[in-house]
Formats: structure tokens, sequence, C-alpha cells
């Protein structure tokens, strides 16, 4: 035996079965880092969008104002004839022409979280909006033109005959206002008047840049791509439901 040579001892190397360990663990812990990854990663979105529908709430809440949205005006001519006297022997006529004015309004503590659908991946609000609501008309009697007729028309006839002439001419603006063609005008009106109030409240909110679509409730949800979405009131109720 050479002296020069010195046995070394043997040492085994790592056995197949602790390599396959090592290789799922190694495994294990790629898949579960991933798992975390994508699990943070939708914990994100969901944060980014709740926040989004909770300003939306925020600001929906607050503007609660009583908004005019359109204005209408005209003239209006009334004629009233009653009798009075001993015997009702007297006859008396009344002509009056004056102007009126009256307002057309949309509540918006009317609309509720129901009435608003939020889409995130277009950043659009629709609104179901309310129909605008005329006021009771303004006569102008100030500016009134009045014509009598009769021989003699005592104070108590021209009382009766003044009082009748408010009625009817308040009447005619009412029947005016309430015409088709003044309520789709006023409607429509509301319609871009509601947009423009809701900008300022959401952009208050920090929502940045949103599109507001205002469609009038009767038809909102009549056909089209809103009929699947879900309203602002939906998605808490689902959130609370969690």
């Amino acid at each position: 035996m050479d002296p020069q040579r010195v046995a070394r001892p043997h040492r085994p190397g790592p056995s197949l079965a602790a390599l396959v360990k090592t290789l799922l663990a190694a495994a294990l812990l790629v898949g579960a880092g991933y798992l975390l990854a994508r699990y943070f990663d939708r914990q994100e979105q969901t944060e980014v969008a709740t926040s989004d529908v909770d300003r939306l709430v925020v600001a929906l809440r607050e503007n609660r104002n009583r908004l005019q949205v359109y204005r209408l005006s005209g003239t209006v001519t009334t004629k009233r004839r009653t009798s009075g006297g001993i015997g009702d022997i007297l006859t008396g006529e009344m002509t009056v022409k004056q102007p009126w004015a009256l307002a057309y309004f949309v509540d918006m503590g009317d609309l509720g979280l129901d009435d608003y659908v939020w889409d995130e991946r277009t950043r659009t609000l629709l609104v179901h909006a309310p129909a605008a609501r005329p006021e009771r008309p303004n006569i102008d009697e100030s500016r009134q033109v009045v014509a009598y007729r009769g021989p003699l028309i005592t104070r108590d006839m021209q009382t009766r005959l003044r009082q009748g002439v408010a009625i009817g001419a308040g009447q005619q603006a009412t029947a005016e206002a309430a015409k088709p063609e003044n309520l789709a005008a006023a409607g429509a009106a509301a319609r871009k008047a509601i947009a423009h109030n809701l900008q300022a409240p959401l952009q208050a909110a920090g929502l940045g840049n949103v599109t507001v679509v205002v469609r009038a409730r009767e038809g909102a949800r009549g056909g089209g791509q809103w009929d699947v979405s879900r309203s602002i009131a939906d998605v808490l109720a689902e959130r609370a439901g969690r």
C-alpha cells in the first residue's frame, strides 16, 4: 500500500426521496406566492371599485337640492260674466288680459340610490330621473288690461268678476303648462340640468371625469345595455350580504 495515499471516508449523495421533497416544497412556495399575489391584486381592484362606489354614495346623497330646470310664460285672456243688483236685474262682463309665468322643477331628493347605475369600465353614471313638475303659475296682475261691459257694475259684482277671472287665468296657465310639447321641452331641459348639476359633487368627491347620462325614469329600464346593469343600491346590498 502506497503510504502517500490516505483513504478518504465515503460520503453518500442525496437520496431521490429527499430531492423530490425539495422540489415539491419549492413548487408549493412558488404556487403559494402566485396565489397570494393574485389575491392581493383582486383585493386592490375590489378596494378601488368599492372606494368609487363609496365616493358616489357620498356625492349623490349630499346633492339633494330642488332644481329649477325650465321656465314657461305667456299671456292669458279671461272673460267672466255675472249679475247683481236688486233681483239680479244688472248684468256685467269683465275681460282681463294679463301675463303669466311658471317654472318646472326636479327635486333631487326624490332620487334614491336605486335610480343610479355606475359603469366602472366606461366611468359612466346613468341616472333614472323623475319628471319635471310645474309649479303654480304666477299671474302678473300688475300688468292687467281690463275691460268692462254693462250699464252698471256694482262693487259686489266687481269682486265676483275678479275672483272668477283669477281662477280662470290660473286654470288656463296650468293647462298650457301640461301640454305634451311643453312637458317634453321641460323634460329635455331637466335631463341637461341634472347632468350638469351632478358634475360638481362628483368632481368634489374625487371621481375625476365621469360621463353622466340622464334618462326619464318612466322609460329608463326599457332597453339597451343598461338592462343588465345593477343600481348602486343593488351593489351596496350585495356587498352588505357578503
